[in-house]
């Protein structure tokens, strides 16, 4: 029983040692009432219904955000299945976020630097900037 206990918990560290993950290097100074917030998206089809769903003002589904707490370089696993991935802030109380970026193919063990200068007006991508 022993040997059977080692050999998963060996498993189980190798498992971990090579989940796919990615460095976020949040360079956003933000003040403690600001949110940014990881989105994940699992295929193109999902990334639709979660921009048809940010435009008109529903509640995003809480299973596919991942809040960031801290600025510098923060190492994240990528969830199961998730390809694509984009950043939204809010800086009020609102549904929907004041900014946000474009939706990023997910490659492992690469670094993707977060600056205020990719981020986007929400409105303009709603198309209630134009």
């Amino acid at each position: 029983m022993k040997k059977v206990a080692c050999v998963f918990f060996l498993m189980l560290i190798a498992t971990a040692a090579v989940a796919d993950s990615f460095v976020l290097n949040n360079q956003i100074s933000k003040p403690t009432h600001h949110k940014i917030v990881i989105q994940w998206a699992t295929s193109a089809k999902d990334v639709e219904e979660n921009n048809t769903q940010l435009k008109q003002g529903k509640k995003l589904n809480p299973h596919s955000l991942q809040t960031v707490t801290r600025a510098g370089k923060i190492n994240l696993n990528i969830p199961k299945n998730a390809e694509y991935f984009r950043i939204l802030e809010w800086t009020k109380g609102t549904i929907e976020p004041d900014f946000l970026t474009n939706w990023v193919d997910i490659m492992p063990k690469k670094t993707y630097t977060l600056n205020q200068d990719i981020l986007i007006p929400f409105v303009l991508i709603s198309g209630m900037g134009c």
